[in-house]
């Protein structure tokens, strides 16, 4: 996130300077790690109302049970889970992206002289930081760049469950994986998640300024957009793209093996009882 909120003059100190001055002054917890606890709580619930409002969506989309999904329709369902994840997700985003922000910024004159960045006043953690956003800007401060979260989540949900659905099944019916489908999770989750922040990475740097900007320099979208690309250029777009694809990765093929596997588990448990309750609807 601090890639991706600096200016063209913030950022000319070397990542491995700044990392090591941030572990110095602020230590693992409130510095490398500030602001991953909320969501490491909290993003279990938000896969939760995502994955069920997809399969709930594909339920509605395709009631025949007997009839797999068109990629249309996995693709429908997944902006529909893309929008529903908005109501929890916005604000976990918000709390973690003003915590990250709160890092101190290290100017190359502290670096050159071995001198620890300026320690302020920060949140000691989520619960003081919503409490900090709810006073000063009411409950819509918890929704900041929200319209921006739409447009970024809202197709990219759609196309991360299709590449992940198209790629999984390429994989089952090529049997490139083994037996209980764990590989094609692994590939499929992992190419999915990459592919899905690839196209969407311009959204996500003018959304992480949006939600930090609490002394409003923004007016919206638009303002933030030419603004950030006037004064840093075209590529600042990009920013962080290649330690987000190193996190997308990893993070997206073990969701999708949960996933997958509990779906499987799930389906041998129920899948009888369905069947059954099928037959007494017809007779």
């Amino acid at each position: 996130l601090q890639m991706q909120i600096r200016t063209v003059g913030e950022h000319n100190v070397s990542k491995i300077s700044e990392a090591w001055s941030c572990i110095s002054s602020q230590g693992l917890k409130k510095g490398i790690f500030r602001g991953m606890m909320f969501p490491f709580c909290s993003y279990g619930v938000v896969n939760s109302l995502m994955f069920g409002v997809y399969g709930k969506a594909l339920d509605y989309l395709e009631p025949d049970m007997t009839v797999k999904p068109s990629y249309f329709q996995v693709y429908t369902a997944g902006c529909m889970a893309g929008t529903a994840q908005l109501v929890l997700a916005c604000p976990m985003e918000v709390v973690k992206c003003t915590l990250q922000a709160q890092i101190p910024v290290i100017k190359p004159s502290s670096v050159l002289h071995g001198k620890p960045a300026e320690i302020k006043h920060y949140h000691s953690g989520p619960l003081e930081c919503t409490k900090d956003i709810l006073r000063r800007e009411g409950i819509i401060g918890l929704y900041k760049g929200l319209m921006t979260m739409f447009f970024r989540d809202v197709p990219s949900f759609g196309l991360y469950l299709l590449v992940y659905e198209w790629l999984h099944q390429h994989m089952i019916r090529t049997e490139y994986s083994d037996g209980h489908g764990i590989i094609a999770a692994i590939f499929s989750g992992g190419t999915a998640g990459c592919v899905s922040w690839a196209a969407i990475m311009p959204f996500d740097v003018i959304k992480s300024r949006l939600q930090v900007d609490h002394s409003l320099r923004y007016k919206g979208f638009m303002d933030c957009l030419i603004n950030t690309v006037k004064k840093s250029g075209i590529s600042v777009l990009y920013r962080g793209t290649m330690v987000t694809m190193l996190r997308a990765f990893p993070v997206n093929a073990i969701t999708f093996v949960v996933y997958s596997q509990v779906l499987r588990e799930l389906n041998i448990i129920y899948s009888p009882r369905k069947k059954e309750k099928q037959e007494k609807n017809v007779s």
